[in-house]
């Protein structure tokens, strides 16, 4: 087992690897299945060649966050990662937009595993994921590149194997990787947002949305969220030089001690601790000056 700091050098210098058993797959064949998915997507698909790959998000025509995806695009389909739980529900959403276009959504029959990779050696470990049978391709979280793989179960073993045979790269931890995602705010489904949430309440629009696209559900709402106004609530990156004491569900309050939010995750590097929690927008300015706590810990908002 690899400790943290290996795994933030791992993540900086080579690559991490993160198995993503949370990950179901659907698949979007026919002539239009690109265009189409454009229109379904805050993020670029539409000119993404085969081997590329994007990390987006599904949201209602008000703007609301309906599912994530990565995309990755191959010869003749593209393949779609997203909550296995829910998948179903998700496809049936999507479908419904379905109406002259030459294109079909379908869940294979056989299950995919899924990984993410990230990190400078993403690209190599796409070249070793293909020459072991599974689907891989090239995106970005954020400034991190990322491969983007799915293999079907036949073939799970030996690519998992082959990901970590790639020089530098390791195999993330559950420790490891909530220390790097808080650090560098990668936020969390299910934990520092849910759906029905905008994009911008998030801090997802940094990750997941392009805002010189063309039309897509939702794009109205969203730009005009980021454009011409702002949520009422947004996550921001909190850091205190001694805050041993800050944990997750903790209130967020001023030094007037009025609420303003709540931690989500925590992590912590020797002296420093690093949370993400969602605040009132007033007081979601870089610098900020804040309280965590019965105990009134201080910390500072420092969003990248």
């Amino acid at each position: 087992m690899h400790d943290v700091e290996a795994q933030i050098e791992a993540i900086e210098k080579a690559a991490l690897i993160r198995p993503m058993p949370e990950l179901g797959t659907v698949e979007v064949r026919g002539a239009d299945r690109l265009s189409w998915l454009a229109g379904m997507v805050t993020q670029h698909v539409a000119e993404l060649k085969p081997g590329e790959g994007r990390y987006a998000l599904h949201v209602t025509k008000t703007g609301r966050l309906v599912a994530e995806l990565w995309v990755a695009v191959l010869e003749d389909r593209v393949l779609l990662g997203l909550d296995h739980e829910r998948r179903d529900e998700i496809v049936g959403v999507m479908d419904r937009f379905l109406i002259m276009e030459d294109a079909e959504l379908t869940v294979p029959s056989e299950p995919h595993g899924w990984w993410l990779a990230h990190g400078p050696a993403a690209e190599a470990v796409v070249a070793a994921a293909r020459a072991h049978g599974a689907a891989a391709v090239l995106g970005s979280l954020g400034d991190l590149p990322t491969a983007i793989i799915a293999a079907p179960n036949e073939h799970v073993h030996n690519v998992g194997e082959a990901l970590t045979q790639v020089d530098g790269s390791l195999l993330a931890t559950p420790e490891g990787w909530e220390r790097i995602r808080v650090e560098r705010m990668l936020p969390r489904l299910g934990v520092d947002f849910d759906v029905d949430c905008y994009p911008q309440e998030a801090s997802l629009e940094k990750l997941a949305v392009s805002f010189d696209k063309g039309c897509y559900i939702g794009q109205e709402a969203v730009f005009m969220l980021e454009k011409r106004g702002h949520v009422n609530k947004r996550l921001v990156r909190l850091v205190a030089s001694d805050g041993a004491g800050i944990e997750p569900g903790q209130d967020v309050t001023t030094a007037d001690g009025e609420k303003v939010g709540a931690v989500t995750s925590v992590a912590r590097a020797g002296a420093t601790t690093w949370a993400l929690a969602t605040v009132r927008y007033k007081q979601a300015a870089n610098g900020t000056a804040l309280l965590v706590g019965s105990g009134g810990q201080a910390v500072t908002v420092s969003s990248p």
